[in-house]
């Protein structure tokens, strides 16, 4: 007599054989997400640019992390949804009008921290991006400005230090060597030696 299924499997599918077609199926979709990846537009670029110069002054020197999104009207027009104020190291962003489409989050990374390495975006910052799909700006204390692809996760620094306003208590050096850009995979080893 031949063994049935484990509850919830289709007769003659192991567990084996559905855990194959998983990792399958997720080397699939990273394939797809990469060769869709998401551009960003230049007025997007700016928006985000000046909407976190803004805000940057406020979040160094409360020490909290602001969050908010950007998103296209009915009409077209980028509109950026006002931002929240969160933790030192966290942030829940604002809820959008259900008739914008976002297209992008930004947020800060607060003030400088000798025991944090806050001038690269964080893997939860990028995986937070991948799950919604939508791209992602960062402000970081010593004035950097990131861009997070949420198709593909890179990272990738759009202007260097003191390209925004920096907090004064900045350290240039002390996290170590910045890249201009870095996979999901590079930032993973990055903040694992850290």
């Amino acid at each position: 007599m031949g063994k049935s299924a484990p509850p919830g499997l289709p007769r003659g599918l192991s567990r084996t054989s559905l855990s194959r077609m998983i990792r399958f199926l997720a080397v699939v979709f990273t394939l797809v997400l990469a060769s869709t990846a998401q551009a960003q537009s230049k007025a997007e670029i700016d928006l985000a640019k000046q909407t976190l110069r803004a805000l940057q002054e406020r979040s160094v020197q409360g020490n909290r992390e602001y969050c908010g999104l950007i998103g296209r009207d009915a009409a077209g027009r980028l509109v950026v949804v006002p931002a929240r104020r969160g933790t030192r190291a966290r942030c829940r962003y604002p809820d959008a009008p259900q008739s914008l489409r976002i297209v992008a989050t930004y947020h800060t990374h607060g003030a400088f921290l000798r025991s944090y390495d806050n001038e690269v975006p964080s893997v939860l910052d990028v995986l937070a991006e991948v799950a919604t799909g939508t791209n992602g700006y960062v402000s970081t204390p010593g004035g950097r400005f990131w861009y997070i692809n949420g198709k593909t996760g890179e990272v990738r620094l759009i202007c260097g230090p003191k390209c925004l306003p920096w907090d004064p208590r900045f350290v240039a050096g002390l996290a170590g060597p910045i890249a201009g850009k870095y996979t999901l995979n590079q930032l993973r080893e990055r903040q694992l030696g850290w």
